[in-house]
């Protein structure tokens, strides 16, 4: 019965300690959609969404492991600091390695060529209509992507939600320029000045950044377009001074 008791104490103790840690996967073109993230001192699994985001329950010390089917795994030991923003995790792409998976498939069967072809354009069509930045030009000059998303994630930090407005979240942008007749692709590179390869991260930009929801849900154009404008200028001077530096 003591035993029972110190075990359950233990048990609270480490509970009442846990936190909730925050934060974004990167590579060096996008954002790492289904990592898989485990913290091997508590066992607990995690996976990060669609923008690449995850949030763990952590403390201090624990380890995380980073990891996904076409990147390198990542470790790091969590520290008080992780918890002060968003913490910001670049993997490295697999490359030699998958060529050689790829090469050893080919040998152990006969190659139809004709299905091998409709198959690849099969598989290419559908990754194209669900991650379409990811076909985009590859950033010019010597940006840091993860250096932006870095800016990004303590953005995110300085949101002071209040209770009675809802504010637009990355996904309803996407949403936004996908599927509505003047917010649309060509205006976000055209009108804005967003290049292509930026248009993810301009959504997160656009996210931390609290616009009400009510300008898109309410199809409050001039309104919304204004406030576009004004933060599409900030997020391109933001390019232009990590460019530099």
């Amino acid at each position: 019965m003591k035993s029972l008791s110190i075990t359950l104490f233990l048990l609270v103790s480490l509970s009442l300690n846990a936190q909730q840690l925050k934060g974004i996967v990167y590579d060096a073109e996008a954002t790492v959609k289904g990592a898989k993230i485990i913290n091997s001192t508590q066992n607990i699994l995690s996976y990060t969404n669609d923008e690449g985001v995850f949030n763990i329950s952590a403390q201090p010390n624990d380890t995380l492991v980073f990891s996904s089917l076409f990147h390198h795994e990542k470790t790091i030991v969590v520290t008080s600091e992780h918890f002060k923003e968003d913490t910001v995790i670049e993997l490295k792409k697999i490359t030699n390695e998958l060529d050689e998976v790829e090469i050893l498939k080919a040998k152990e069967k006969k190659f139809d060529s004709i299905v091998y072809t409709e198959e690849f354009s099969t598989q290419i069509n559908n990754d194209y209509k669900e991650r379409p930045y990811l076909y985009q030009p590859p950033p010019s000059g010597n940006m840091d992507f993860v250096a932006i998303a870095k800016l990004i994630g303590k953005l995110f930090k300085k949101k002071n939600k209040a209770p009675e407005i809802v504010y637009a979240e990355t996904e309803d942008f996407i949403h936004l320029f996908e599927t509505h007749s003047f917010f649309n692709s060509r205006m976000l590179t055209k009108e804005l000045k967003i290049p292509n390869e930026y248009h993810q991260l301009f959504f997160d930009f656009c996210s931390a950044k609290n616009i009400n929801k009510a300008l898109i849900d309410t199809n409050q154009e001039l309104p919304l377009l204004d406030r576009l404008n004004t933060l599409s200028k900030e997020f391109n001077l933001m390019l232009k001074e990590q460019q530099q530096d």
